[in-house]
C-alpha cells in the first residue's frame, strides 16, 4: 500500500522499540507530552478487524500485555488505554495511551492530548529525556 503512512515508517524502520512477525511497536510523537505513549501496529497493511490472521489475533493480547508490565515498570501507570479509530488511517493501529497515578488530566482530555498533541501537562518532556525512556523501554520489553 504505496499511500500509507503506517507501512512508509515500517520500510524505514523508523523508531521501532519492537517488532517481531507481525507487529511493530513505536512510540508517540513528543508533542503528545506523553512518556509511554505507544503505537502498536500489524506490520501487514491491514484495514478490516475480519482481515487479521488468527497469529496476528493470538498474538495481540500478549504484547498489550508485554506493553503494559513495561509501563509499570518504568512509569507509575494507574491505567492503559487503547484507542483504535483508523479513519484517517486507514491501516488499523492501536494508540495505547498511558495514565499515571498522578496524572490530573483524565479520560477524553488525555486521549486527545495523546492523539491530537494538545499537551495539557505542566511539566514539558524534552527530546533527550523520551529518547531515555524509549531506550528503557526497549530493554523492558525484550525481557
Amino acid at each position: 500500500m504505496s499511500q500509507c503512512p503506517i507501512c512508509e515508517k515500517h520500510e524505514k524502520k523508523k523508531d521501532v522499540l519492537f517488532e517481531n512477525e507481525n507487529w511493530v511497536i513505536t512510540h508517540g510523537p513528543l508533542g503528545s507530552q506523553l512518556l509511554g505513549y505507544v503505537y502498536l501496529e500489524p506490520k501487514r497493511h491491514v484495514e478490516n478487524w475480519s482481515d487479521f490472521s488468527e497469529t496476528e489475533l493470538v498474538e495481540l493480547g500478549p504484547l498489550i500485555k508485554k506493553i503494559e508490565l513495561s509501563l509499570k515498570e518504568l512509569i507509575h501507570l494507574d491505567r492503559l488505554y487503547s484507542v483504535t479509530i483508523s479513519e484517517a488511517v486507514r491501516h488499523i493501529h492501536f494508540h495505547l495511551i498511558p495514565r499515571g497515578n498522578t496524572t490530573f488530566v483524565r479520560g477524553i482530555p488525555l486521549i486527545e492530548q495523546a492523539t491530537q498533541q494538545k499537551a495539557l501537562n505542566e511539566n514539558e518532556i524534552e527530546q533527550v529525556e523520551l529518547e531515555t525512556f524509549k531506550e528503557k523501554f526497549k530493554s523492558t520489553l525484550l525481557l
